[in-house]
């Protein structure tokens, strides 16, 4: 039986022009938590303004069984992250609703961003401004700056890609305009992704010879350490790592123990191991550059992944398989 409403619950941030959209599809919307204050309504929260929800749209917020269990007539649960990691969706099939998530909807944000952070490490941007701004001109009293922070340049350097999916991928188009040879290991891709962007190696050819390293893999018991303290002396001194997608997947002690001896020439983080703490050693590190978890930051990034919600729910409406669906087994459950 259809509700007899269709009400929509957003509390994750979402372009205006999807809400209109909402609108001419026949939903009354309510906007609150996240997308609007930028801080997360507890579950508890969350459940008080569930009763008479039809769509809830998330992207910060917890969504539990109890949540779900206070909307009765809840149809559809769209999270806008790639992985729904905060949707209970086991409770979710249990119920039959479909869940919907917006996979790479960051990808390119994540990118550009990457590229900026090997850009501002290896030429010792970030380290020249802060420098300037701290101290002045000269470097220890009479050195030109000229001459203290240089760095290579980027074209003709090997950028290796640890991970190939969507941010992986699209690093690569970015650095192969930049004419860089670009590496690549993933073991859960296939050639034909790979081929036409980058030379798919090993893990151990990737770490000997690219000069600049990205990772661009989830956390899980495979990937987690997996830069330990032997991988990362196989890094070239002159080499860079940049990390922007979890801090487990590399070993804290060992990659701090390889820039503080100048093992490696110097690494850009924007994940840490126990966000949002940072352990202070970080930052007596010079050839460290720290930014607080910005890679998916684009002002862009909503107006993606409301535009990827709504071709969604156009499609269930319609009666198809959403691309993005989650958990499939609920419509073939209805059928």
């Amino acid at each position: 039986m259809q509700p007899s409403k269709k009400r929509a619950l957003i509390t994750a941030e979402f372009d205006p022009r999807a809400v209109a959209k909402l609108r001419e599809m026949g939903y009354e919307v309510k906007q609150i938590g996240w997308g609007q204050t930028h801080h997360a309504l507890s579950p508890e929260e969350l459940a008080a303004h569930m009763p008479g929800t039809t769509l809830l749209i998330v992207e910060v917020e917890q969504v539990t069984a109890a949540v779900m269990a206070a909307a009765p007539e809840l149809a559809v649960i769209a999270d806008c992250r790639s992985v729904p990691v905060n949707v209970d969706v086991s409770a979710a099939t249990a119920r039959g609703i479909p869940v919907l998530a917006t996979p790479a909807r960051n990808a390119n944000s994540v990118a550009d961003f990457c590229v900026g952070l090997m850009l501002a490490l290896c030429r010792n941007i970030s380290r020249a401004e802060r420098h300037l701004r701290q101290k002045g001109w000269l470097v220890n009293g009479d050195e030109q700056p000229y001459f203290h922070f240089r760095g290579p340049e980027i074209e003709g350097k090997t950028l290796g890609l640890i991970g190939f999916g969507a941010v992986g991928r699209a690093f690569a188009r970015r650095a192969r305009g930049l004419n860089m040879r670009v590496l690549v290991y993933d073991p859960y891709v296939d050639d034909k992704s790979v081929n036409s962007l980058a030379q798919r190696v090993s893990l151990e050819t990737l770490l000997t010879e690219a000069d600049v390293i990205s990772l661009h893999v989830p956390l899980n018991e495979e990937t987690t350490g997996l830069l330990n303290a032997e991988r990362l002396a196989m890094l070239k001194p002159s080499a860079y790592l940049i990390n922007t997608a979890r801090a487990g997947t590399v070993d804290e002690d060992a990659l701090f123990n390889a820039l503080a001896s100048g093992q490696i020439a110097g690494a850009a983080l924007d994940v840490f191991w126990n966000e949002p703490e940072i352990a202070p050693r970080w930052f007596t590190l010079d050839n460290v550059l720290l930014t607080p978890h910005l890679g998916g930051a684009a002002d862009d990034v909503k107006v993606h992944h409301s535009a990827m919600v709504i071709e969604d729910l156009l499609t269930l409406e319609a009666g198809g398989v959403p691309s993005r669906l989650v958990n499939p087994e609920v419509l073939r459950k209805a059928l």
